[in-house]
């Protein structure tokens, strides 16, 4: 973008230098003010890293009590962020989930009485309904191959929280066989097998699951009275982040919360944070050497990174 051609800066160098000097200092301050980021304040949550490692969607709300929930996309450092969606008649949108070819982003929205699960393209582009299901139809996530997605189907009146599979054109709707519990967070695990968390053994707490999809093989990775959610294989299958209570003494639902890692079948574990207040929604790097997270304290969420070699976390500012 150019305001002044050549021509018109030669001539009025041929004028007094010090009157040059401050029209050029002021072309850059005023060409520079368009480049400015502004920091986005209030509530920012649910992070998601794409599959190039080089983007992130997440989801935001000025005020998280006020304000409808939208899902936006911004550069891994934070920057550029842009709003995909807008469509207030759905007050609430959660679990933005790339596909593995990047090509597709699918989410959750609270509508009509329920919620239902949602495509769209990154720049938020060609959205469209995926499910049409009864109650609560929420956490999508692709499997490895991307032609399907596993989520949670909720019906108000039922004490079970069931797995659904949809194939991602929409066809092949089936329900999963599910333990007699609220199973939550379902995975497709790189061999094909399904990740979640569930009850079933205690209706008091959560623990990690893992089991191939006929559950001929069930296997339970965590054993703690406490609650073990957001269960997340690493890029190389070997390990799996998940959130924990474990080591809150009151064992609270609204009390702290950390990252933890575990190997695959459930051995050496450790915690990976150890902040105030709770780190939810561990994700991925595709490099498998960072995790971004949720942090939430004192009713204010922000979004974090952690180097999982070194423990080191950053807070990611997010501006547009």
């Amino acid at each position: 973008m150019h305001f002044f051609t050549t021509a018109h800066l030669n001539s009025l160098k041929k004028k007094s230098r010090p009157q040059y000097l401050v029209l050029i200092l002021f072309i850059h301050l005023f060409l520079g003010c368009g480049e400015r980021q502004v920091e986005l304040t209030g509530h920012l949550g649910r992070p998601e890293i794409s599959p190039d490692g080089k983007s992130i969607c997440f989801i935001y709300a000025e005020d998280a009590a006020k304000d409808v929930w939208e899902i936006y996309k911004a550069d891994i450092s934070g920057q550029n962020a842009i709003q995909l969606t807008n469509f207030p008649e759905a007050r609430i949108k959660k679990g933005p989930v790339w596909s593995p070819n990047g090509k597709k982003i699918a989410f959750h929205a609270d509508i009509d009485g329920g919620a239902q699960i949602f495509l769209m393209d990154p720049d938020g582009s060609h959205l469209s309904q995926l499910t049409q299901g009864p109650g609560y139809n929420v956490e999508p996530h692709w499997s490895p191959d991307g032609k399907e997605i596993i989520f949670n189907r909720s019906i108000p009146g039922k004490n079970t929280v069931d797995m659904m599979m949809i194939n991602a054109d929409g066809s092949g709707l089936r329900r999963l066989p599910n333990p007699n519990g609220q199973n939550w967070y379902p995975r497709v695990t790189p061999d094909n097998g399904i990740l979640f968390t569930t009850d079933f053994h205690h209706k008091d707490y959560w623990d990690v699951f893992i089991m191939t999809r006929d559950s001929t093989d069930v296997r339970q990775l965590t054993h703690t009275r406490s609650i073990n959610w957001f269960p997340e294989f690493s890029p190389d299958g070997s390990k799996i982040a998940f959130t924990s209570n474990r080591d809150d003494p009151d064992i609270s639902d609204s009390g702290n919360y950390n990252i933890y890692l575990m190997d695959k079948d459930g051995s050496n574990k450790r915690r990976l944070t150890d902040l105030p207040g709770q780190e939810l929604h561990p994700k991925w790097h595709p490099s498998g050497t960072q995790i971004i997270f949720e942090r939430h304290e004192d009713r204010a969420l922000g979004l974090f990174l952690l180097d999982v070699a070194s423990g080191d976390i950053q807070k990611i500012r997010i501006t547009h």
